[in-house]
């Protein structure tokens, strides 16, 4: 079974409906990462790569 998360729970119920039984789509209610305050974080010298934090 796929899984789809999204932010907001009112769009997981929506998109359940046009994705169907073969998906399970979650809420995270608020952003599952971010960048970090601090030096470093998003690396001009390598494409612009960034160094993400996850929530726990």
């Amino acid at each position: 079974m796929d899984v789809v998360i999204v932010e907001s729970p009112s769009k997981a119920k929506t998109i359940n409906k046009y994705l169907g039984k073969n998906f399970t789509v979650l809420a995270s209610y608020g952003h599952v990462r971010d960048l970090p305050s601090k030096d470093g974080s998003v690396k001009p010298d390598e494409d612009f790569s960034m160094a993400w934090d996850a929530d726990a």
